[in-house]
């Protein structure tokens, strides 16, 4: 790692704003790795593919909001309120049609090569949609989680999303600054928490394994959505009851988010997800003999170390208090 990087775990915050480093080095995050965006595009013991396309986040948003304006609008209508109805109803239809255009673009757009994390290597591949392709170090990513506050008339709400950043091909041992120009993919999971277990879904499988990190939804094909959606039912009401149950998979899951929809739009968009067609990118996917796995640096073995005591040393205490 340069001496010029931020280490991970360091915070820098300003007024409304916060910015903290994941890495380098990537020391864990204390997070579980939680998909949220369903970024996973594969999944295998050499390889990890991101991709850096994401319908999760819009769709959300825009569904929510819709169904908010179409019950306020029937809501006023019940109660003889026809003209607030009315300015719920047009406000709805201009702001949610400018909100479902963006999101049809999102759909419509094509599916860029994917960012594919080799674990045996320790390398990232970057390919670029014009077809230029490298690798970067793995312990030369830089992931970042910035967060702001925006404040508005119903009060205060905080946005975020991670960032991760790989240095060009022929910057590879350059300096790192913080106006250094590099290629970038951003996502928007949220701010914070949200980030970091994003982000985990990564570190994880870099440094744990494959059996760290969730599944690709693209492993779910052979099940249809009917199936799917009560395995999910079921797995909530083991866990957590009925009553929660019926409130996140029927309430929030099937009502407010309608998931069985989104989840057959995003097949029909994920049928058939673009891969590395180059030769040299092929070859470098292959798996290694294990005597030629990659090893960690041993600056990273240190931090890792030291992360992993400090996050026994703060689950105990948090256990002690809650006993």
């Amino acid at each position: 790692m340069n001496n010029n990087s931020p280490p991970a775990g360091k915070v820098e915050k300003g007024f409304l704003w916060k910015q903290e480093y994941l890495s380098p080095l990537p020391i864990p995050t204390g997070q579980p790795a939680s998909d949220i965006l369903s970024l996973i595009w594969r999944k295998n013991d050499s390889y990890l593919d991101i991709g850096s396309l994401s319908l999760a986040g819009s769709w959300a948003i825009a569904h929510v909001c819709t169904v908010i304006f179409l019950s306020s609008t029937v809501f006023s209508l019940l109660h003889g309120q026809y003209w607030f109805a009315f300015l719920m109803f047009m406000g709805g239809a201009l702001l949610m049609g400018f909100c479902w255009s963006l999101f049809i673009g999102l759909y419509r757009r094509p599916l860029a090569p994917p960012l594919r994390f080799h674990r045996q290597r320790r390398e990232v591949r970057i390919t670029t949609p014009d077809g230029e392709e490298w690798t970067v170090p793995w312990e030369r990513v830089h992931a970042l989680a910035p967060s702001a506050t925006m404040i508005g008339q119903f009060g205060a709400a905080q946005m975020g999303g991670l960032i991760l950043w790989f240095p060009y091909a022929h910057e590879i041992d350059q300096p790192y600054h913080k106006k250094k120009e590099g290629w970038v993919m951003m996502v928007s999971p949220g701010p914070g928490i949200a980030a970091m277990r994003q982000w985990e879904c990564i570190r994880s499988f870099m440094e744990v394994g494959p059996e760290a990190v969730p599944e690709p939804l693209q492993n779910l094909r052979g099940k249809n959505l009917k199936e799917l959606f009560l395995e999910e039912f079921h797995k909530t009401r083991e866990k957590h009851g009925l009553f929660l149950a019926l409130l996140r998979d029927i309430g929030v899951g099937c009502l407010l988010l309608n998931l069985m929809t989104y989840l057959w739009l995003h097949r029909r968009k994920f049928a058939v997800i673009p891969d590395l067609e180059s030769p040299e990118g092929i070859a470098w996917s292959q798996p290694l003999p294990p005597e030629q796995w990659a090893k960690r640096s041993p600056e990273l073995e240190t931090a890792i170390a030291e992360r992993e005591q400090d996050l026994t040393t703060l689950n105990a205490k948090q256990t002690s208090h809650t006993a």
